[in-house]
C-alpha cells in the first residue's frame, strides 16, 4: 500500500491518496490496480498512469471524487434533431404549379392574363325577350406582395370585359382593386393606410332605373382609409377612419335618348373604433362602433327627396385560428341610418361580415364570406335597401395540376318602404388544369337566378366558358 504525507510544502496544494493491489499480468510482471481512477472519461481528466503509482499533486476534489456515480453514465450520443411537425392541412412543399412572379426590388409580382369564350342564354339580364350570344371575355390581373423584414405592401388589381359581338350594348366591364400599407411605427403600434376601387354595371331591368333602359350602366366607387391600432399587453385599441366616392354612369335608351344619374353620386365619410382582447393566441374577440356620414351631390334629387344621411351602429365579432384548419374574422351588427328629409323614415337592419377560412386537407380548401349593408336607392316611397349575401367555395386538387372549384352564393335585398324584394342565387362549377407554372386550361359553366316580388323582373341566365391563363 501507498500512502503520501498531507502537505508538500506549497499553498493550496493537496496530495491524492491511492490504494491498490499488486497483481501479476500475462506477461508476469505486476502492476498495481486503482479502481475507478483508471476508469475515469476524459471528461475527469486523464487517467493517472500505471506505471507511475506515486503522489499526485492536484488543485482540489477531481469531478469524480465529487460525483462517485459519474463513472457509471453511459456515453452520450447526440443524435440529429427531428425534423418540425407538420401542421395539419399544410402541404408537404411549396405548390409545384404555382407562379414564381417577378422580382421588382424588394416587391414580387404575379401578372396574368385570361381569354376565355363560350356561350351566355341571358347577356342582359332580362326577364322578356331573352337573346342568347357568344361570349368573349378577357381577363387581367397583377398581385403583389413586399419582402421587407418590416412593415409589409400588398395589393391586387383585377379585371375583365365581357364582350358580346351580335348583340349591341350588351357588353359590360368589371374591375377591383385593393393597395394595403402596414407600417410598424413601434414593437405595439401599428399603421395602416388602403386605398381601392371597383367598377361594376347594372342590369337593365333594375329596380332604380326607369323602364326602357337599353345598357347597363356603371357604377365606379373609389376610397381611402388610414387607421392606427396600440397595443396594451393583451387589449387592442384602434381608430379608422374612411372616405369613399360612389359615382354612376348615364342610362341610355333605345330611341338613343340618355338618362343623367349624376344626381344619385354621392361621398361617405366614417370613422371606426375598435377594441379587442386577446384571450389566447389565434382567438380575439372585439367590439366597434361605426359612425358614418353619406353626402349626395345633389341636396334635392329628381324624385324631390334629400336622400343625405348619417348612420351610427355596433359590431361585435372575433379573429380567430382554430387548430390552424379553420382562419379568419366574424362580426355581426345593427345600423341605424337617419335621413336628412323627414319624410323618409329610419333605415334599420342587420350589417356585418364573415371570412372563413377552412383547409381540411393540404389538397382541399373550403372558403364562406359573406356580408350585410344598408344600401342607397332611388325608388319613389322607399328609404333605402337592406342587403345580404353569403358565399361557400370549395376548391380541391384532384392532382396538383388540376383543380376542381365550385361554389354558391345566396343574396336577398328587402327594399324597405316599399313591397319589393329580390332573390338570387348563382352557382359555378369549373376545372383548372395546369400545363406549367403559366399556362394553364379553363373550363366552366355558371347558373344565375333572380326571384323578384315584382311579376316579370325575374330572370335566369346559364353560362359556358372555356380558356386559357397565362400567368408568371
Amino acid at each position: 500500500m501507498l500512502a503520501g504525507p498531507a502537505a508538500h510544502g506549497q499553498e493550496g496544494l493537496s496530495f491524492l491518496t491511492l490504494r491498490g493491489t499488486v497483481q501479476p499480468d500475462r506477461a508476469g510482471s505486476g502492476q498495481v490496480s486503482l479502481p475507478g481512477i483508471l476508469e475515469t472519461t476524459a471528461a475527469d481528466g486523464p487517467p493517472v498512469p500505471p506505471a507511475s503509482p506515486v503522489y499526485r499533486p492536484v488543485r482540489g476534489p477531481t469531478a469524480l471524487e465529487q460525483n462517485p456515480l459519474r463513472r457509471w453514465q453511459p456515453p452520450v450520443t447526440r443524435l440529429p434533431a427531428p425534423p418540425a411537425p407538420q401542421r395539419p392541412g399544410e402541404a408537404e412543399e411549396d405548390d409545384p404549379w404555382a407562379p414564381l412572379g417577378l422580382r421588382l426590388g424588394t416587391l414580387t409580382v404575379f401578372p396574368s392574363i385570361e381569354i376565355d369564350s363560350g356561350y351566355d342564354s341571358n347577356p342582359r339580364r332580362e326577364s322578356g325577350n331573352v337573346k342568347g350570344a357568344t361570349a368573349v371575355v378577357t381577363r387581367g390581373g397583377v398581385a403583389l406582395r413586399s419582402d421587407w423584414s418590416r412593415h409589409e405592401f400588398t395589393g391586387h388589381l383585377r379585371g375583365s370585359y365581357w364582350a358580346f359581338p351580335t348583340l349591341e350594348k350588351a357588353d359590360r366591364p368589371e374591375a377591383d382593386g385593393r393597395l394595403n400599407l402596414r407600417l410598424d411605427a413601434t414593437r405595439d403600434t401599428t399603421i395602416n393606410v388602403e386605398g381601392r376601387a371597383s367598377l361594376t354595371t347594372q342590369r337593365s331591368d333594375n329596380p332604380n332605373l326607369p323602364g326602357g333602359v337599353v345598357n347597363q350602366p356603371t357604377i365606379i366607387s373609389y376610397g381611402a382609409s388610414l387607421g392606427g391600432a396600440h397595443r396594451f399587453n393583451r387589449l387592442t385599441l384602434g381608430a379608422t377612419g374612411v372616405v369613399e366616392r360612389n359615382v354612376y354612369g348615364d342610362a341610355e335608351f333605345a330611341d338613343g335618348g340618355r338618362l343623367d344619374q349624376s344626381y344619385r353620386n354621392y361621398n361617405e365619410y366614417g370613422l371606426r373604433l375598435r377594441a379587442g382582447y386577446e384571450v389566447h393566441p389565434g382567438f380575439e374577440p372585439f367590439v366597434e362602433g361605426l359612425i358614418d356620414r353619406r353626402q349626395y351631390d345633389e341636396r334635392i334629387n329628381a324624385g324631390g327627396f334629400e336622400r343625405s344621411s348619417n348612420g351610427l351602429g355596433a359590431r361585435v365579432g372575433s379573429t380567430f385560428e382554430l387548430t390552424r384548419l379553420v382562419t379568419g374574422e366574424a362580426a355581426i351588427g345593427h345600423q341605424v341610418r337617419k335621413y336628412d328629409d323627414p319624410r323618409l323614415a329610419d333605415l334599420r337592419g342587420p350589417i356585418g361580415e364573415v371570412s372563413l377560412i377552412w383547409r381540411p386537407t393540404a389538397l382541399t380548401t373550403v372558403r364562406l364570406t359573406g356580408a350585410g349593408s344598408l344600401g342607397e336607392t332611388t325608388i319613389a316611397g322607399s328609404n333605402g335597401v337592406v342587403n345580404r349575401s353569403a358565399t361557400l367555395a370549395l376548391e380541391h386538387a384532384l392532382r396538383r395540376n388540376l383543380v376542381f372549384t365550385a361554389s354558391v352564393t345566396l343574396s336577398d335585398s328587402d327594399y324597405k318602404g316599399v313591397d319589393l324584394n329580390e332573390k338570387g342565387f348563382t352557382g359555378r362549377i369549373g376545372i383548372d388544369w395546369k400545363l406549367t407554372r403559366s399556362l394553364a386550361v379553363r373550363a366552366g359553366f355558371t347558373h344565375e337566378r333572380l326571384d323578384s316580388s315584382t311579376p316579370g323582373d325575374d330572370y335566369t341566365a346559364n353560362i359556358f366558358l372555356v380558356g386559357l391563363r397565362l400567368q408568371r
